[in-house]
């Protein structure tokens, strides 16, 4: 009895303590007596292998054909430049006006040009009568010939210096090179201008040139005066007729070549300077050819690689590309219909690693 009276009296003094022995013991009793889950085996083979796409090389209908988008530019294009000093007396040249080949646009003050032009027709016209007449003059053996050459040379001086002021004062009229449309201005009335001084900008629209660039394995379809065909997003309904007009002989760092395609551009000027045009070439009757995605394709077209899946692995294989469509490219060699290429992992890939599908497409018939 005083046993439990001496054990309750130190639980009252020590309560906190024992309190903190109780819950420990209430731990250790919880973990001890929970029945233990069985530890399961991971199995590391599937974790070895890298997941991966795969697509079937696919075989369909295809045309010789290539098509690629280039820029229109104007068949014609200049900066109009003064070639004469002084005043803009008029000004007939606005953005948007049409002007005819060596129609005037400025008028440049040409008072001064006009006086020396006068004085340049009279000594040259002085000197051409004393020509006639020494002339006749030697044929009779009136004069000498020293003195008949020396009329004829300064009768040959007073004719460049006619034609240097007929020039000069020409040059007032600052003309159209070629028929087209002012796209800008850049001179006003009264404005003095230097020899060399930008005065305006013309294009001509009259037709159109589409500057593409063709990959060398397309080169040589183009030659000059190939028939083409050309579509615009503007005139989806439409397509019309354009022909090479020039090949660049050197190739880009990207390996193409600029071609340069005419085509009448129609009636209003439907094409503008700065659009874009599709240009095909159409290739003819059909043939049939092995395809693989784009997608599939590991360092790129210039030298083009995919990995094939054959017995769990990935083997890296070489190709000889053909035609490049829209999402695919023809396999001209290094594959067979029978073959599966990696379309979606290859970035994990080396060549003979393990390879687990997680995906697998049905063969298509068509590209």
């Amino acid at each position: 009895m005083d046993i439990f009276r001496t054990t309750a009296r130190r639980i009252k003094k020590h309560k906190l303590l024992y309190s903190f022995a109780l819950l420990l013991l209430c731990i250790i009793l919880f973990f001890t007596m929970r029945p233990r889950v069985k530890q399961t085996t991971i199995d590391r083979k599937y974790f070895d292998r890298i997941p991966v796409s795969v697509d079937p090389v696919s075989k369909a209908a295809i045309r010789d054909s290539f098509s690629t988008v280039g820029t229109v530019q104007a068949f014609r294009e200049a900066d109009i430049f003064s070639e004469s000093e002084g005043l803009v007396r008029t000004v007939a040249a606005a953005p948007g006006d049409r002007k005819e080949a060596s129609e005037a646009l400025f008028t440049i003050d040409n008072e001064l040009q006009a006086a020396l032009l006068r004085k340049a027709e009279a000594r040259y016209k002085q000197a051409d009568r004393d020509f006639e007449r020494y002339k006749n003059l030697h044929a009779e053996g009136a004069v000498s010939l020293s003195s008949f050459e020396a009329v004829q040379l300064q009768r040959e001086e007073a004719q460049a210096d006619f034609t240097a002021a007929s020039r000069k004062y020409s040059n007032t009229r600052i003309k159209a090179p070629f028929s087209g449309v002012v796209t800008s201005r850049f001179v006003e009335q009264g404005e003095l201008v230097h020899e060399g001084t930008k005065v305006a900008h013309m294009l001509d629209l009259s037709k159109v040139k589409i500057i593409i660039f063709v990959p060398e394995r397309q080169i040589m379809k183009f030659q000059e005066g190939t028939a083409l065909s050309v579509t615009s997003d503007i005139y989806p309904k439409e397509q019309f007729s354009g022909k090479v007009n020039a090949v660049s002989d050197k190739a880009g760092r990207d390996h193409t070549y600029r071609v340069e395609v005419v085509m009448e551009n129609p009636s209003g000027s439907r094409f503008r300077s700065g659009m874009f045009a599709r240009v095909i070439h159409d290739g003819g009757s059909e043939r049939q050819a092995l395809l693989v995605p784009r997608t599939a394709l590991v360092s790129g077209i210039r030298n083009p690689e995919v990995f094939i899946v054959h017995n769990g692995k990935a083997w890296l294989k070489p190709l000889v590309a053909g035609l490049e469509l829209q999402q695919q490219i023809e396999v001209v060699e290094g594959l067979s219909a029978a073959d599966s290429v990696v379309v979606s992992g290859q970035g994990e890939l080396q060549n003979g690693s393990a390879v687990v599908v997680i995906n697998r497409k049905e063969k298509l018939s068509a590209p």
